[in-house]
């Protein structure tokens, strides 16, 4: 174990936000070191939010540096990476972890194992190659083939990778990566939600008059929305519902390439104002919006995608004490417990969504019971500043590989 401060560099894969690996995993992990007593830096290439090209700030101890990226073009692709791995040999950290292994982030580990002998983590948190989104997100042949060998690439040079599944855990062994060498690192609630003052029945109601839903049961979905979305089956759903619980409402608070298609489908199924699409929330004024629901839904297929992740949104919900309505695979085995923190109901299955639905959202004491042991159950089994010394054991195995 890790017994003095380190110097860390993360490197994180794309912008801030509005996508959730860098401000709900990397950022929690290095705010939870930085409360250690370690020093941790974020480097970001911000392709995907160009507003944030070259800001700089600092927060809970942990300071957030962007690159200048004006485009998303071939050349910022390959020079981009090589900038942040430059960077990050600059500020001579003693480890650097390393945020996918795709993409931007995973070029600059890449450039960092060819040129440097520094300590080298690598964190997984998508099936990302062959059967993953490489063939979900409408990339190039080129680009599919370069991301599958990136992700089994870096695995097998790493000198140690952190996982936010068992699936993928599974999956990094199987790329040739030293089991011993292979952390699980599941997702956590955010700490700062401790301290945060109870949403007040004002600002329910205000955000509720927001949303047109009045007191209606309400399930929500808040997060990103993207290609391959699984979402249209929470829109089935209700329209199931439409004759036995007429009232309840799906609010699908997002923004990203999947949203035009759930639009159109809301409208072929003639949901009307029973779904409500009211954009991107941003990330402080979240946890008002889930405890202004009844329910936090968020169903999935069965899929290696699905069965790899770790939904910080199922996290949030659960952190915030609401009943949590999912699909019964991958990692939410190991946080709901069925109809004692939660709802699971058959991946890919609309009717049983809906029956799932139906249960909570029909009966407002039962989803509260649901929801206090949920939130008991996360906080004690998955909180961050619990979980930190498996990440300090990942840095001192690095450390002690380049070492020997």
């Amino acid at each position: 174990m890790v017994n003095h401060p380190l110097k860390i560099v993360m490197i994180g894969p794309f912008a801030f936000k509005p996508k959730g690996t860098v401000s709900v995993r990397t950022f929690f992990i290095a705010r939870a070191l930085a409360r250690r007593g370690h020093a941790v830096t974020i480097l970001m290439p911000p392709y995907d939010n160009p507003a944030d090209s070259g800001r700089v700030w600092e927060a809970d101890g942990v300071r957030l540096e962007n690159m200048a990226i004006r485009r998303n073009d071939l050349a910022h692709q390959i020079i981009v990476p090589a900038q942040m791995a430059r960077r990050a040999a600059e500020l001579n950290p003693d480890v650097i972890h390393v945020f996918k292994p795709i993409g931007y982030s995973g070029l600059a580990g890449m450039y960092l194992r060819w040129f440097t002998q520094m300590p080298l983590v690598l964190d997984t948190d998508d099936w990302e190659g062959a059967g993953g989104w490489a063939d979900v997100n409408p990339y190039p042949a080129q680009w599919r083939r370069l991301f599958d060998w990136q992700e089994r690439w870096l695995a097998r040079h790493a000198d140690a990778v952190t996982v936010v599944s068992r699936t993928l855990q599974q999956q990094v062994i199987g790329f040739g990566a030293d089991p011993e060498r292979v952390v699980y690192l599941p997702n956590g609630p955010d700490a700062r939600l401790r301290k945060l003052a109870p949403v007040s029945d004002e600002q329910r109601a205000e955000i509720r008059a927001g949303w047109g839903v009045g007191d209606a049961p309400v399930a929500l979905y808040l997060g990103t929305i993207p290609h391959g979305t699984d979402l249209d089956l929470a829109l089935e759903a209700l329209h199931i519902l439409q004759d036995r619980l007429p009232e309840a409402r799906l609010v699908v608070a997002g923004v990203g390439e999947g949203l035009p298609l759930l639009q159109a489908q809301a409208e072929r199924l003639n949901l009307g104002d029973r779904v409500v699409f009211p954009g991107w929330i941003e990330p402080e004024q979240a946890h008002a919006h889930v405890a202004s629901a009844d329910v936090v839904v968020n169903p999935y297929r069965d899929s290696l995608i699905n069965r790899s992740k770790c939904a910080g949104k199922v996290i949030l919900g659960m952190a915030m004490g609401k009943a949590v309505v999912t699909s019964r695979l991958g990692a939410n085995l190991e946080y709901i417990e069925d109809g004692h923190s939660g709802v699971l109901t058959e991946p890919g299955d609309p009717g049983d969504l809906a029956q799932g639905l139906l249960s909570v959202l029909s009966d407002r004491e039962w989803a509260a019971e649901l929801g206090r042991n949920a939130c008991q159950q996360v906080w004690e089994r998955f909180d961050w500043d619990a979980q930190i010394g498996k990440v300090e054991r990942a840095y001192q195995m690095a450390l002690e590989r380049v070492e020997s």
